[in-house]
């Protein structure tokens, strides 16, 4: 489950932190089938655990390596559509906006989990990825890297500045397991968690991944600012490589049912609790705990917007450019996010 969503309009959650002590660069040997409590360590066995570490607990029991294996392995369609994004980075709305586009004004759901399934988080809640969605094509939630992900499907790639993805990932991940966010502060979020220790590991790698297959004619690129500077633009750029027929009836209910509106006054149906509920007992959840006791809304008030690197510690800041130049610069020359969503409108204009 956890991986990054989007504050305002959806999105997810993190999946198997590695420890909070760790450096990111061990991310890739740790395992995720050892126990919570061999994993963190003599040294994290203390007497009284730290909100940061309480999080990691927590969040290391939300899928299983089974679970992992069958959402990048099933066999999928040609046809079939993954939202494919690092977390916090508009997956939830990018997901209704594909769902309307297929099956238009339908909200018969309760959460929009239960119409497109979160590939590796499908198992583990019981969801069939071979069977039939409520209409065509199926649409599928991921935030699996280029490399992982099932293959022989299209993919749509969400992308958002990395600054406002972890001010949104902050303030959504220690909520969603039960945890004050205020009760950690964002430099060690940033060092434990955000540099790279997640399954999705850092953003800046997942952007490098899914731009190696830019050209590929399976897979769009979609900038989160562009959605909120135009919607209609990019929701007929995603019919078109949906292969969906969209006149303006269906064009304007696409665009009231993905309303930052209109997802508010419904935010139950995009909040997660279907797939919380099925792993509370593996994340150690307490029993009385009910989900949303700490508000960890997807579609908030004051959420999604862009800009907000001013509330970011500089250390952190810091830490955020100096990741961008060593994959993104150095990678494609790319000197900010900037760059990369100029890149990206140049590429779609050729298509």
């Amino acid at each position: 489950m956890l991986s990054f969503v989007d504050a305002a309009h959806g999105g997810d959650h993190v999946a198997a932190l590695a420890s909070p002590e760790k450096d990111f660069k061990d991310d890739e040997s740790t395992d995720e089938s050892t126990t919570a409590s061999e994993a963190m360590g003599p040294d994290m066995l203390k007497t009284e655990t730290t909100p940061l570490e309480l999080m990691w607990t927590r969040n290391k029991g939300m899928h299983t390596e089974e679970s992992v294996a069958n959402g990048r392995n099933f066999a999928t369609r040609p046809t079939d559509v993954f939202v494919a994004t690092y977390p916090k980075c508009g997956t939830t709305w990018m997901t209704q906006i594909c769902h309307q586009l297929r099956a238009p004004g339908h909200m018969d759901f309760e959460e929009i989990f239960a119409v497109c399934p979160w590939d590796i988080m499908a198992l583990d809640c019981g969801a069939d990825l071979d069977a039939d969605h409520v209409a065509s094509p199926r649409v599928f939630k991921s935030h699996e890297h280029a490399g992982d992900i099932a293959r022989g499907a299209k993919y749509i790639h969400v992308c958002r500045n990395p600054e406002d993805a972890f001010i949104s990932f902050y303030r959504f991940l220690p909520a969603l397991v039960g945890i004050d966010p205020r009760s950690i502060a964002m430099e060690e979020f940033a060092d434990a968690i955000f540099s790279g220790v997640s399954h999705s590991k850092g953003i800046w790698e997942f952007y490098a991944s899914w731009w190696e297959r830019r050209h590929d004619k399976n897979v769009l690129w979609v900038c989160y600012e562009d959605m909120r500077v135009d919607l209609r633009t990019q929701v007929l750029r995603v019919a078109k490589f949906m292969g969906i027929s969209c006149d303006e009836a269906h064009l304007a209910l696409v665009e009231e049912l993905s309303s930052f509106k209109y997802m508010a006054t419904y935010q139950r149906q995009f909040d997660e609790h279907m797939t919380f509920d099925k792993m509370r007992d593996r994340m150690g959840m307490p029993k009385d705990y009910v989900f949303g006791d700490v508000d960890c809304s997807k579609v908030r008030s004051g959420g999604g917007v862009s800009g907000e690197g001013k509330k970011i510690p500089a250390v952190v800041l810091e830490m955020l450019e100096d990741r961008w130049k060593a994959v993104m610069e150095q990678r494609y020359g790319f000197q900010s996010y900037d760059d990369l969503r100029k890149a990206i409108s140049e590429l779609n204009a050729t298509r």
